[in-house]
């Protein structure tokens, strides 16, 4: 990723179609950072997560945080996706940073499953709807945002 745009700006580039290419180099600019899949379907599997994301509220983690995104190749099981939240201020991450898994293939009874670094970065919530997930990140954008300003 050549420069972090805050997630609201990144929404607004979506939103404007900016990255609706499949040109590699423009989706290494949406945010992909590691891909397993083919470099052509880069651009719908962002436009996937995406749909997600252009609908946070939270302005915390909209003027905060960038986002990126990441192909994931387990050894015995299909690719999957997921995207990330970074904290601008790289002195937080340990405690702000979190992801979000999108289809995990290893039989989970969950479509989606966040993590947190204050949670050890491990799974702290599971969800099956786009409804959830973005209700649990507004929701993580308050509370982590009274965290550091305590």
């Amino acid at each position: 990723m050549k420069t972090r745009k805050t997630v609201r700006e990144w929404i607004k580039a979506f939103n404007e179609g900016k990255f609706d290419i499949k040109d590699t180099d423009i989706q290494i600019e949406a945010g992909w950072f590691d891909w397993f899949c083919s470099d052509k379907s880069l651009m719908n599997r962002l436009k996937k997560m995406g749909n997600i994301i252009k609908d946070i509220k939270n302005d915390f983690i909209l003027d905060n945080y960038y986002v990126w995104f990441k192909n994931n190749c387990p050894c015995n099981a299909p690719l999957y996706d997921d995207f990330r939240f970074e904290p601008l201020n790289e002195n937080k991450r340990e405690f702000l940073y979190f992801g979000v898994q999108c289809d995990h293939p290893f039989g989970r009874d969950c479509r989606y499953e966040i993590f947190t670094a204050r949670n050890n970065y491990e799974t702290e919530f599971k969800c099956n709807s786009k409804k959830e997930v973005l209700n649990f990140i507004n929701k993580i954008g308050q509370e982590l945002q009274m965290e550091i300003t305590k």
